[in-house]
């Protein structure tokens, strides 16, 4: 009679279990994650116009976490509105204390030539500041672009002000993967 109940029971619990899971994704999906669409090629050609990716919802500040120089975040829709008709997404290139300098095509960061993941460098125009507080220095992959910390709209922006990371690209998925 025992093992009648065990099948008995069985079939009820498996029908339940993708409700659970798809629930417990979305909560997942609502808090941690979020997904974004690129529009422009301000950031070509690590993340091309219409690509999907997946973004992380990260807090930034001072006294949370400060973003690590290279990772590749979306700003808040507010800010951008001046600069670009959707979201940012830029490159961090300089955090709290760094002195950045831009200058005949050659970016340096404290002194050192700074070079993307992907082999990215240079920029135009000339920058010359040092960031305090909670700053951050924004540059789109795209140099000709400037969707970034050099548009004087934009400007430094502030890490509280970043909406998150991107974490991957999910459309197409034929360049499915992490984004460098």
């Amino acid at each position: 009679m025992a093992e009648n109940r065990r099948t008995m029971e069985f079939p009820t619990r498996r029908r339940r279990s993708p409700y659970g899971v798809a629930a417990a994704l979305a909560i997942v999906m609502f808090l941690v994650v979020a997904p974004e669409i690129n529009e422009g090629d301000a950031m070509d050609p690590t993340i091309k116009d219409g690509q999907a990716l997946l973004t992380s919802k990260s807090s930034y500040s001072i006294k949370r976490k400060v973003p690590e120089q290279g990772k590749v975040v979306i700003l808040k829709k507010t800010l951008s509105r001046q600069v670009a008709d959707d979201n940012i997404i830029a490159r961090v290139v300089a955090t709290d204390g760094d002195h950045l300098v831009i200058k005949d095509g050659v970016v340096k960061v404290n002194g050192e030539e700074y070079v993307t993941p992907g082999g990215i460098r240079g920029a135009s125009g000339d920058v010359d500041v040092t960031l305090e507080g909670n700053e951050v220095f924004l540059l789109c992959d795209n140099r000709k672009e400037k969707m970034d910390s050099r548009d004087p709209a934009l400007g430094l922006v502030d890490m509280r002000d970043i909406k998150g990371n991107v974490l991957l690209r999910f459309w197409p998925i034929s360049q499915f993967g992490k984004v460098k």
